[in-house]
């Protein structure tokens, strides 16, 4: 085999067995390519962009050929992008990339078309060029559920992918030029401002949202205080109420120490004058509306007890 040749399948060896024309171009002349091409040993992928027979195929080398058709004035992005960060709720699954030029789109891609893609609006996931985490939040909270948008800012909270400035400095782009998700996303956002901070838990999160399906009252969400002479921080707090919901998990809440700090917690609590309801992941996914209901009678409850 040709060193030429070998030079362009070690290129390919480094993109998941994909390149574009141009990088083939620079091992094999025009000829070559088309050689190859009609034998087989290259594969059409996108325009322009060719896949090396017996390269193993898969989601990702997808999602590299179609950064290597974008180009590099485009963007991975949406439910990609996602993925791509490692974002729980979105996993391996439709191709969609921004543009900012006109183009005409492959069979099996989504493509989002923008007059700018701001420089702040994008960064490197998992070594390919997408949007930045912020604007992809952005994007998704057009049709995104409220309980997956904010389970995933949540995430991108706690892993550290984005801090509540970025993210604001995100909504204020998108106001600018009055880019669809914004107002979806800024409430959202709100709700992890101030002292109603991020959950720590998918657990957590869950709570929230099936509290805010009952049409209740909002919970401030891990609210610190003071009991005793000691700080604590609770999962959901009623504060009107004197009602805490603390989401009880294995993970966190197994193991001889685990078990004794929870209850002197819970006493030091208890002591405060407040009521201590605890939901766990079974109960929320098999008898949500008996949590609901005693929910419900709990705050009735504490209302009549303080003569309201």
């Amino acid at each position: 085999m040709a060193t030429r040749e070998v030079e362009c399948l070690t290129q390919a060896g480094t993109q998941c067995g994909v390149l574009s024309r141009a990088e083939v171009l620079r091992f094999l002349s025009p000829k070559q390519l088309e050689r190859r091409l009609a034998s087989g040993h290259l594969k059409r992928v996108f325009p322009r962009v060719y896949r090396v027979a017996g390269a193993p195929d898969g989601w990702r080398q997808s999602v590299v050929a179609l950064s290597l058709w974008a180009g590099p004035k485009a963007a991975l992005s949406h439910r990609t992008a996602a993925a791509l960060y490692g974002f729980t709720h979105f996993t391996e699954g439709p191709l969609e990339v921004t543009l900012t030029a006109q183009r005409r789109v492959p069979a099996g891609v989504k493509v989002h078309r923008v007059r700018l893609l701001a420089p702040k609006d994008v960064s490197d996931a998992d070594g390919l060029r997408a949007t930045s985490v912020e604007r992809t939040l952005v994007d998704l909270a057009v049709k995104t559920d409220r309980y997956t948008m904010r389970a995933s800012i949540d995430e991108a909270l706690r892993e550290k992918w984005t801090t509540l400035d970025a993210l604001h400095a995100a909504l204020a782009r998108a106001r600018k030029y009055r880019r669809l998700g914004a107002s979806e996303l800024g409430e959202l956002i709100r709700e992890f401002d101030g002292g109603d901070g991020p959950g720590e838990s998918e657990l957590e999160e869950v709570m929230f949202a099936l509290i805010e399906s009952a049409g209740l009252p909002k919970p401030t969400r891990q609210k610190s205080g003071q009991s005793g002479d000691k700080r604590v921080r609770v999962d959901l707090l009623f504060e009107d109420y004197g009602v805490i919901i603390e989401g009880d998990g294995y993970a966190t809440h197994s193991g001889v120490d685990s078990f004794e700090a929870d209850r002197e917690r819970n006493n030091l609590l208890t002591a405060g004058g407040f009521l201590v309801l605890h939901w766990t992941w079974t109960a929320l996914h098999q008898q949500p509306e008996e949590l609901i209901n005693v929910l419900v009678a709990t705050l009735n409850s504490r209302v009549r007890r303080a003569g309201r």
